[in-house]
């Protein structure tokens, strides 16, 4: 089954309750994915009341207690996407070193979502502020 807008979206819109597959544009339904990343990946494990388990952990706890923050953080964001972001599939996280600024984090995400029967791929840039947020 494809899906659509999140719940508090269609209830923004007006949609009827039986409107979870309909989206019409896929670029509304990227823009929607967008959307969730990023306030998935900039919310703490934790701080959501639907799952303890929703978002990504304070960095700064992995940083004292690990060799390898880059590893760490990029099998977190893949793992909390593949379970809290299900209408991007075939989720992949790469590490992105950037010479101009090597004290940022930087990773790509690249998947596909399913939308009237095609795929449609998504590729977004993300950035670990040194204030613990991601740029999305």
């Amino acid at each position: 089954m494809e899906k659509g807008f999140r719940l508090l979206e269609r209830i923004e819109l007006g949609e009827p309750k039986n409107s979870y597959e309909r989206v019409y544009s896929h670029q509304h339904l990227i823009e929607s994915v967008h959307s969730h990343l990023a306030d998935l990946l900039n919310t703490h494990s934790g701080n959501a009341m639907i799952d303890g388990d929703y978002g990504l952990p304070d960095f700064n706890d992995v940083l004292a207690s690990n060799a390898n923050l880059v590893r760490t953080v990029q099998q977190n964001i893949q793992e909390t996407i593949a379970k809290f972001e299900p209408r991007l599939q075939d989720v992949s996280v790469h590490y992105r070193e950037d010479h101009h600024n090597p004290l940022q984090l930087g990773f790509g995400i690249s998947g596909v979502v399913t939308h009237n029967g095609g795929n449609v791929p998504l590729a977004i840039n993300v950035f670990l502020g040194t204030d613990g947020q991601f740029n999305v």
